[in-house]
């Protein structure tokens, strides 16, 4: 069963973790979001859930790049990336498209999703990121952030993205 939004802030609350939240009706896209966070200094990223032939990652970028497919590819050294499908989102994330977050890796029983995130966000102490659903940001620092994510038992690869 997926951790829902409270059981994520309860989780944080449990492990001493400083954090914010912003409650905003649900938002789809990284642009969606910025309207109801105005005026709160954090790294604003988008989260893509990615799959090549063997592996799936869960990747967080500045929301203001693109990201290069190929040369994230070359640096994972991996086989081609695609976008998961809504059927991988449910059954590695337990989430729906437009909820994608760090915090579906509590959702990652398997811990077989690596996280990459973005090195560019190491230049802002905060990020904001949806607590398993898209009704909320959650701003916490990006070190307790990482390591979370370690500590439940998921790979983390900092790249330039």
């Amino acid at each position: 069963m997926a951790i829902s939004n409270k059981q994520v802030l309860k989780y944080l609350d449990d492990a001493n973790i400083n954090y914010q939240v912003v409650t905003h009706p649900p938002v789809y896209t990284a642009e969606e979001a910025d309207r109801y966070v105005k005026g709160y200094q954090f790294g604003r990223t988008k989260n893509l859930f990615l799959k090549s032939k063997e592996k799936y990652y869960l990747v967080a970028v500045l929301e203001n790049k693109r990201l290069d497919m190929k040369k994230l590819k070359l640096s994972l050294q991996s086989g081609r990336l695609s976008f998961a499908s809504q059927t991988d989102l449910t059954n590695k994330l337990a989430i729906r498209s437009g909820a994608v977050s760090p915090f579906n890796l509590m959702n990652n029983a398997a811990h077989d999703i690596t996280f990459i995130l973005d090195r560019d966000i190491l230049n802002d102490e905060l990020i904001g990121c949806h607590p398993n659903d898209n009704t909320a940001t959650v701003i916490l620092k990006v070190d307790d952030l990482v390591q979370l994510i370690k500590k439940w038992g998921n790979q983390v690869e900092i790249l330039p993205l």
